[in-house]
């Protein structure tokens, strides 16, 4: 197994929680794999609730984790990572114990050591001779031949043309100029186009899983920066509107109070002279009443000094005038409450810079990417880093899938 293939085999057997091997490995709905005691640590850690790790919205009562199902394929997966010698074939003589040895000549058989030497060590004539191999060097059982069986003909030749396998048989007559390689040297070749093929599978698996994660991140952060700032503006402008109704509210009562004090006092200088009338018509009525000139002739005067008087004091005296108070201000905020009541949540104008995206695309087989010439903005960059993984990953898939 290569470095490559078993840092792929080790990314599906380890648990991104613990991140050691799998223990129990358990499937949630979702298809997300942990261990098991991985599983119960969450439960406890979030009040008995199991809550899908990767953010999907899956979630689980913590009573019912015991039935999350065994993923098979990783705990077998495992099994053979962690024991590679788990399919090392029984003794074909004895069919008990384990093989260790291959007899590459006439038998063509495992045996363990006890059954080799006495088929090839104690027995007599070619046995001896027999070439003998560890169990693990054995060779690849190469089929025969469907068309030239009786020849003995092994199906050692793959046709590139055909993509079938033939024998040396076939490969002289019927596929005579057809290009073909050896079926152990195409296998080879098979397994490295696989190997790379699934390595490109799992880095564009693992960006587009790193960007969800990266998305539910920014949705997250996004959210809240948003109802900070409406929770935030709101009580901002709540924090206004209060105090000014504080202040509307003192000045409307502060002004009648000061206009109702000026018209109490003119009221209570117009009881005044309506006091002063009422005594002066009463004197009037008892001179009236005694009809006696004499002192009607004597009131006179005062009478007419209080006439000339008051007359003079009213007409000094000017009528009161007010001018009505109003709040024009409050008309403007009845567009106010329509402005608050249409805002609403609405997608952002997407940044994009598409003169920069054509410079990545065009130097995408260049070492280095030259930006001297370019102003770049933090959103700019934000497009350099995200296309390049792009690129990369695709280029990496690209190329693995046209290998095969």
């Amino acid at each position: 197994m290569t470095s490559n293939l078993t840092a792929l085999v080790e990314n599906v057997i380890t648990c991104p929680i613990c991140l050691k091997h799998f223990d129990q490995p358990r499937m949630l709905p979702c298809s997300h794999t942990f261990c098991f005691q991985c599983i119960q640590q969450m439960v406890t850690d979030n009040h008995g609730v199991l809550e899908c790790p990767k953010r999907d919205g899956v979630k689980i009562e913590g009573n019912n984790i015991g039935d999350l199902p065994l993923n098979e394929t990783v705990r077998g997966l495992l099994q053979l990572f962690e024991n590679p010698n788990s399919n090392i074939p029984l003794c074909d003589r004895c069919e008990t114990n384990e093989a260790e040895h291959w007899c590459d000549s006439d038998c063509k058989h495992c045996f363990c050591t006890k059954c080799w030497d006495i088929i090839h060590e104690v027995g007599v004539g070619q046995y001896q001779h027999h070439k003998k191999l560890s169990v693990k060097d054995k060779p690849l059982q190469v089929p025969k031949c469907g068309e030239h069986n009786d020849e003995d003909q092994t199906l050692k030749y793959w046709c590139e043309l055909c993509s079938k396998e033939i024998c040396g048989n076939c490969q002289q007559f019927k596929h005579k100029d057809h290009k073909f390689v050896l079926v152990t040297e195409y296998v080879k070749s098979l397994g490295e186009k696989t190997e790379n093929g699934l390595q490109g599978v799992q880095s564009c698996v693992n960006y587009r899983s790193d960007r969800v994660d990266k998305l539910l991140t920014e949705i997250e952060e996004e959210s809240q920066d948003n109802q900070s700032k409406v929770t935030t503006t709101i009580a901002s402008i709540r924090q206004v509107i209060d105090e000014q109704e504080r202040v509307l509210l003192e000045s409307v009562r502060k002004t009648e109070k000061d206009e109702k004090k000026i018209v109490e006092d003119y009221k209570r200088l117009l009881q005044g002279e309506q006091q002063n009338l009422i005594e002066q018509i009463l004197k009037f009525v008892v001179v009236c009443h005694d009809k006696n000139p004499k002192k009607l002739l004597d009131a006179k005067k005062p009478f007419e000094d209080y006439i000339k008087a008051t007359d003079t004091k009213l007409l000094e005296l000017k009528p009161l005038t007010r001018t009505k108070k109003k709040l024009p201000g409050l008309d403007a905020l009845k567009n106010m409450e329509t402005q608050i009541r249409n805002i609403k949540l609405v997608e952002a104008l997407k940044y994009d810079n598409e003169k920069l995206r054509q410079l990545i695309a065009n130097t995408t087989d260049k070492s280095t990417l030259n930006l001297s010439s370019s102003e770049l903005k933090d959103q700019d960059m934000e497009i350099v880093a995200k296309e390049l993984e792009i690129n990369r990953v695709n280029d990496y898939y690209f190329h693995s899938l046209v290998s095969m």
